[in-house]
This record gives C-alpha cells, sequence and structure tokens, in this order.
C-alpha cells in the first residue's frame, strides 16, 4: 500500500525541521503544507526537498482544513492510497505511525483515529472540550469517537473522496468524522503519544463555540 504523510503548518520554525527529520526515518512520503506562514519556517526546510520530502506553499493563510486537502489532494494525485495527517508543532510522535500504517495495510478500515493519551499533559481545558465534542458527535450522529479534535488521523483514497470536507479551519477534524458517521464508513481508534510544547495554541474558546455550531449544521446538513 503507499502511503503518504501530510503535515500541515502555519508559523512553526521552532518545531517543523524537528517533525521532518523524525518522519524521514519511517520512508514515507512527505508532503508539507505550508499555510502561509509568516516567519520563515519554509526556509529551513529548503535542504529536504525533493526526493521523498515535497513543500507546498499557500501564499496566504486559509487555514488547516484547507492545507490538509491540498496536501491529500497532492498525494493521491500522486498515486497515495492513502495518507496519514500529523501536525507540524511536535505534538505528535513518529513512532505512532507504524500503528497507522499496520492499520491501513490490513485494508480493513476506511478510517484511522489517534486517540491520545492524556497522561502526558493535556490541558484541562482542551480534555473537557474534546469530551464535550464525543458526547455532542454521539448524540447527533450515532458514533463514538473517543478523541474527535486529535489531529492525528488517517484516511484511504476511497474514504477522503468520500469526506472531502469543506471546514477550512479547525473544525475539520469534527467535520471528517461527522460524514464518516453520516456514511456509515469502518473507523478505528489506535492510542498515541502527544507532548503539548505550546499550551496556548490550537483550537481557541472562540473556535469552539464554532465547532459546535457546525456540528449541529452538519446533523441537518450532511
Amino acid at each position: 500500500m503507499n502511503i503518504s504523510i501530510v503535515v500541515p503548518f502555519y508559523n512553526e520554525k521552532k518545531h517543523i525541521s524537528k517533525v521532518v527529520e523524525d518522519v524521514l526515518g519511517c520512508k514515507l512520503p512527505i508532503v508539507l503544507v505550508d499555510d502561509g506562514s509568516t516567519d520563515t519556517s519554509s526556509s529551513y526546510l529548503k535542504k529536504y526537498k525533493g526526493g521523498n520530502v515535497t513543500l507546498l506553499t499557500h501564499r496566504v493563510n486559509l487555514g488547516k482544513g484547507a492545507a490538509m486537502k491540498t496536501g491529500a489532494d497532492y498525494a493521491f494525485s500522486k498515486g497515495a492510497d492513502a495518507v496519514i495527517f500529523m501536525d507540524g508543532d511536535e505534538q505528535h510522535s513518529p513512532k505512532d505511525l507504524e500503528k497507522f500504517r499496520g492499520v491501513l495495510e490490513e485494508k480493513k478500515y476506511d478510517a484511522v483515529f489517534g486517540t491520545r493519551n492524556y497522561n502526558y499533559g493535556v490541558p484541562l481545558i482542551r480534555f473537557l472540550g474534546n469530551k464535550f465534542t464525543s458526547i455532542l458527535i454521539a448524540v447527533l450522529f450515532g458514533i463514538y469517537v473517543s478523541d474527535v479534535l486529535c489531529g492525528f488521523k488517517a484516511l484511504t483514497k476511497k474514504a477522503y473522496k468520500a469526506v472531502r470536507w469543506d471546514s477550512t479551519g479547525y473544525g475539520v477534524e469534527t467535520e471528517m468524522v461527522a460524514r464518516i458517521a453520516k456514511m456509515k464508513m469502518l473507523f478505528h481508534e489506535i492510542p498515541v503519544e502527544t507532548l503539548y510544547h505550546d499550551k496556548v495554541k490550537g483550537v481557541t474558546v472562540l473556535d469552539a463555540f464554532g465547532i459546535m455550531f457546525e456540528i449541529i449544521k452538519w446533523r441537518f446538513t450532511l
């Protein structure tokens, strides 16, 4: 099975080089998507371009969902059978990529979702917000995914074509789960290690309220 890793990032000059260094050891094609960074993140990646690493760039910041779509479209156009999404801030451990690859190569599941280990310092507000989201998805869509908001996810080509999301921002992971639920696609959850280097980054309270509104809307529009 041809599997590519898609890494969207925005202003991650502190972390993105280390992410690439770590992921290179997995010997899988890597598609990096610079979502309009203003901190010269991409300049740190020039030495990796070519071979197994592709760098795509948005001229302006379009949002995480848009960057993920750009990377996935490219990977599938180049012959990938599945993609694994991971964040560009060193939050995800490359050691867990083998778990994703193992499940994908079984060819039983349309999607694979990472489930974070909450012993690794997940901020309480994120833990509570994530659990509320999981419960809301369960009530409205009939499936329970224990870590809806985790960005460490994988989709087969078939699943990507079916769930190709509209969200451009942080709602992308939730929309992905909602669409998979509506289409009754098979998914599998795997435990992943997560390390928080910056507790103020990521989904804000305003983002969270926006995602809640979108979940209710998707219940009637998807």
